[in-house]
């Protein structure tokens, strides 16, 4: 199953799949297909519905959902299916009455509950949207002024405006499509991943200026970095550079995280520059934080988005978006030159073959679309986010046995953190729009127990941000909780005690990525745009808490 709720046009409309990552569309099930109305012709057409829902004939699918509901006005799943049925045109007022109407025939209907939410968010914005702006002023401040976090744009980097004219608006040309953003240890430098830049510029904190910049391209020169691994595990190349050597080529940077106490960088690449598709190995780069230098390159498996360090400095993880995989890489030396793959990789249930993938669109044809990985506290315990096939995969790290998936939290988890304590999991849903909070011994006792099966995990505290949910970090003392909101271009900031949201601020559109400093006094984020809106831009806010 792909998702609890897994509706099925909200997997075939245009409109969302422009505003949203086609995650839906992998794994494909559909829930609700043995729904019946209480009348056998009532049923007929529900069922008709349903069948041109899954042929993604949206029009005929509405056609059947209204002669079922004149036929039989209080059947449950008509009212929840034509209500999807609306999503797809962006008729909002009508959606909201549908699900409303759900409600009030079952008022514990999850699904309806989940996705009511978005819709009345997206009526209201739909109201407003023409006044909306790609760009903000400078200056631009959170709301309500009374909030116990404040934040204020105080810096940008930009590539949309040669000749800005607002104070702190710095025209960058390093900065293209923006994936992510992370602090070094001491907080005094901040690494911006460019992904079409093929680059990773280095930023000042203390300045506000750019310091340097790692570029992700490597010819012959740089072949002893590679020390001459090509591959891992079974991978084949589907692809190769021209010259024939496959470690010739640009990454793109995704993600990031510190190892060794922030001595290095780990930087995955989507892919290589030369392979399209994304179904050959790609690579990962790790960055002395010293020097802001590479120097190793280890090959990986297929789209590589997440890198993750274990607490105790022995491992970093490598999470595979491509294929359903996660690798493990033995960092116990201390001395990158040693590092190497471990054991056998971490499979979630199937890996998925790259056979005939070369031409998909790979953030449908993901398998379970693998991304937010986290270590529990004592490393024991690798979580691993299933944006495809919602969940939360877990794995034994000393024996590399997969445990199993616990279910329960808001479709689609996307990125996953733990309170510096370690006894709490955050995570943010991308599509659904939510962040929740679960003690984390809820997760790891049921993993612990699944025997390699779905097991659903109650006990989730949960907030509607806006739909696409997508980085989040805590702040100082794990008191709040920092949210990059796609879809409303905004920063959201949630009181993690109360699940509460306290602030936001406006972004340029579209946010991706976000980090909050050592300190809490900055927060950064990437806005990567959408089909040449927005996008190119790196906001920097000055936070104040006054209580």
């Amino acid at each position: 199953m792909l998702l609890p709720s897994a509706p099925p046009l909200f997997r075939s409309s245009a409109w969302l799949l422009a505003l949203l990552p086609s995650l839906l569309l992998a794994g494909s099930a559909f829930a609700n297909e043995s729904a019946s109305c209480t009348s056998p012709e009532a049923t007929e057409a529900y069922q008709s519905g349903f069948s041109a829902q899954k042929s993604r004939d949206a029009d005929a699918a509405l056609g059947h959902y209204r002669r079922c509901l004149e036929l039989e006005p209080d059947c449950l799943a008509c009212n929840y299916e034509i209500g999807w049925s609306y999503w797809t045109r962006g008729a909002w007022d009508s959606t909201v009455t549908a699900w409303s109407r759900t409600l009030e025939l079952d008022p514990n209907h999850e699904d309806a509950k989940t996705w009511l939410v978005q819709a009345k968010d997206q009526q209201r914005r739909s109201k407003t949207r023409s006044s909306d702006s790609l760009r903000i002023p400078m200056g631009t401040a959170s709301s309500p002024d009374k909030s116990p976090v404040q934040l204020k744009l105080v810096a940008r980097f930009q590539n949309y405006k040669a000749e800005p004219t607002g104070e702190g608006d710095t025209y960058d040309k390093d900065i293209y499509s923006p994936k992510s953003a992370r602090f070094s240890a001491d907080g005094s430098k901040v690494y911006v991943n460019s992904l079409e830049g093929f680059r990773t510029p280095v930023y000042d904190t203390a300045t506000l200026t750019k310091t340097g910049v790692i570029k992700h391209r490597f010819t012959s020169e740089e072949g002893a970095l590679f020390a001459g691994q090509t591959t891992i595990y079974d991978y084949k190349y589907y692809k190769k550079h021209s010259s024939g050597d496959v470690n010739r080529f640009s990454g793109k940077p995704v993600e990031s995280a510190l190892s060794h106490g922030g001595r290095y960088l780990w930087v995955p690449y989507y892919r290589r520059d030369w392979d399209g598709g994304g179904t050959s190995p790609s690579a990962v780069a790790i960055i002395e934080v010293a020097t802001d230098t590479i120097v190793r390159v280890m090959p990986t498996g297929p789209i590589p988005k997440y890198v993750s360090a274990s607490p105790d400095g022995n491992w970093v993880a490598v999470t595979h978006w491509g294929n359903n995989s996660v690798a493990m890489i033995d960092v116990r030396s201390g001395d990158p030159a040693s590092f190497e793959y471990t054991g056998p990789q971490l499979i979630v249930e199937k890996r998925l073959s790259q056979v005939g993938l070369q031409g998909e669109d790979r953030d449908k044809a993901c398998g379970y679309c693998l991304r937010g990985t986290v270590f529990t506290a004592d490393s024991k315990t690798l979580l691993v986010s299933r944006m495809g096939g919602g969940g939360i995969a877990g794995f034994d790290v000393a024996t590399g046995e997969y445990l199993g998936t616990v279910l329960g939290m808001k479709p689609t988890p996307r990125h996953l953190v733990l309170s510096g304590d370690g006894a709490t999991l955050f995570l943010s849903s991308n599509v659904s729009g939510y962040v929740s909070r679960i003690d984390l011994p809820l997760v790891v006792d049921a993993l612990r127990a699944a025997d390699g099966k779905r097991v659903t995990v109650e006990g989730w505290q949960a907030v509607y941000v806006g739909i696409g949910a997508r980085t989040i970090s805590t702040g100082p003392g794990d008191r709040y909780i920092f949210s990059a909101v796609n879809g409303a271009s905004e920063i959201v900031v949630i009181d993690a005690a109360t699940m509460n949201i306290v602030s936001r601020v406006r972004t340029d559109s579209y946010t991706v990525g976000l980090a909050v400093s050592p300190d809490g006094t900055q927060v950064w984020t990437t806005s990567q745009g959408r089909k040449g809106a927005g996008g190119n831009s790196v906001c920097v806010y000055a936070v104040e808490y006054t209580r």
